[in-house]
């Protein structure tokens, strides 16, 4: 029941929020009193009466680049993609924390306030909230709630950011730790354990949740003695991070997580000799390293009491190299197609790939070579609009990416621009001059007005001998 519940509220924040967007544009068309206003008011209020009904406010808010509508997060799908982003400039824009459409305001008044709100998104005042503020209080609009952002909006405290930091740490060795373990128990032909993975996972997503950021940096963590193991933690981290975008509800995002982390259980059974051979595989070679999907499938069906969960276990180690048009391994027909969540941890697994260096392959794709190579692959390797939502997540320039500044400073992108307009303006942490000489690690925002400063070139890190990971940890 509370699913179904938590699913509605997902249906409802969408109309939500696309009714909110259709008046918006509506009202940079039309003057007020126009006959296109009709129906985006009527929905709109409608919508804000449902929300009554369930005795829920009709609050949608911006914290931490994120859109939520009461404590429920938004997330950008295909179909509301321009919905979600014009709602997330626009309070940027106009510096609003967030907005509360109560039973009060008739469609007259709705209509008023998003003339205000236009006019104040057009205007270049200092304090634009203050403005539109004034401008509401001037037209005596009293059933809807602004309120300029708050102190979570506007950012953590160094403490506690440093604490999200640790959580991050702790979460993903937790998490290695698991994978190691239930890979050992594969080798040795022992029952696996998979309750303590399970709850590692949904720790995973509360921290994805909480403070994305913090994860997807620990992503760039790489280990040639240990790839399968730091391969399959940040495989389960990219894929959950995706799953968000989608709107896959949390209990889902369990499964997806757990499906994203074994994906590579097979390998287990791949003798070590093949697995870390430090040179080119040959064809034998190769036949061996395609068998890992089905090996996966057949340990997993060792399990006592195969249950749904197990099952999407073995759906994500099955289906990860099928390739959306069925070109991939294993060589098998498939009628039902890959599944969402196969979908899914096909571009993660490519992704993290590629951006390793390996044993028999020591220099690894930059993260935004990796990105174009699944761009020009979708539509026949992988989902064409899950890879855009896989590029929406990690941006342009992916947290971790080394690049040089148009300044000829060198830095790390740490969180990437989540406006698809600004995606090549992250936010960088500036770590030497041009001259090379070391520097404190300020973070710099390139979107922020008045600075110059932009990415000129993404550069190797392993390359130049900086170690990407210590700046996330």
């Amino acid at each position: 029941m509370a699913d179904r519940i938590d699913q509605r509220l997902i249906v409802l924040g969408r109309r939500f929020l696309r009714a909110f967007f259709v008046l918006y544009k509506t009202s940079g068309n039309y003057a007020a009193g126009h006959p296109a206003f009709t129906q985006p008011l009527a929905e709109l209020a409608e919508v804000v009466r449902e929300f009554e009904r369930r005795r829920e406010e009709a609050l949608l808010a911006l914290h931490d680049d994120n859109l939520y509508v009461g404590e429920l997060r938004l997330k950008p799908d295909a179909a509301g993609f321009d919905a979600f982003f014009t709602a997330l400039r626009t309070f940027k824009r106009c510096r609003i924390g967030s907005v509360n459409f109560t039973a009060q305001a008739g469609t007259p008044e709705l209509e008023a306030w998003f003339a205000l709100l236009r006019e104040t998104d057009a205007t270049t005042a200092e304090d634009p909230c203050g403005a539109l503020l004034a401008r509401m209080a001037a037209a005596g609009l009293t059933g809807i709630e602004v309120e300029r952002p708050g102190e979570s909006a506007a950012g953590s405290t160094p403490g506690a950011d440093e604490d999200a930091k640790a959580r991050a740490r702790g979460i993903y060795a937790q998490t290695i730790e698991v994978i190691s373990d239930v890979m050992e128990h594969v080798k040795l032909g022992k029952a696996l354990r998979l309750k303590r993975a399970k709850r590692v996972v949904q720790s995973m997503i509360d921290q994805l949740l909480a403070a994305e950021t913090n994860l997807l940096g620990l992503t760039n963590l790489r280990c040639y003695d240990e790839y399968t193991y730091n391969h399959s933690v940040n495989v389960g981290i990219l894929s959950i991070a995706v799953g968000q975008r989608v709107g896959i509800a949390k209990n889902r995002l369990v499964d997806l997580g757990m499906a994203a982390l074994f994906h590579d259980i097979g390998k287990s059974c791949i003798p070590l000799g093949v697995l870390n051979k430090p040179g080119p595989f040959d064809e034998k070679e190769w036949a061996v390293i395609r068998r890992h999907p089905v090996l996966g499938v057949k340990e997993l069906l060792k399990l006592k009491g195969v249950d749904a969960l197990t099952a999407r276990i073995m759906q994500g180690s099955f289906e990860h190299h099928l390739n959306l048009d069925g070109s991939g391994y294993p060589r098998v027909e498939y009628p039902r197609g890959v599944s969402l969540s196969g979908r899914i941890v096909a571009i993660a697994d490519c992704y993290d790939a590629l951006t390793s260096a390996r044993v028999y392959r020591r220099i690894a794709e930059t993260p935004d070579a990796a990105l174009r190579y699944i761009l020009q692959k979708s539509g026949r390797l992988y989902d064409p609009i899950l890879a855009k939502l896989f590029v929406n997540v990690l941006g342009v320039y992916p947290v971790g990416t080394f690049c040089q500044l148009s300044s000829g400073e060198l830095a790390v992108v740490t969180q990437s621009n989540p406006d698809p307009e600004q995606w090549e303006r992250p936010r960088v942490m500036v770590i030497a001059a041009p001259d090379g000489t070391a520097l404190d690690g300020a973070e710099i925002d390139l979107a922020s007005p008045g600075v110059e400063r932009r990415i000129a070139r993404t550069l190797d890190a392993r390359r130049h001998g900086i170690d990407i990971t210590r700046y996330f940890l």
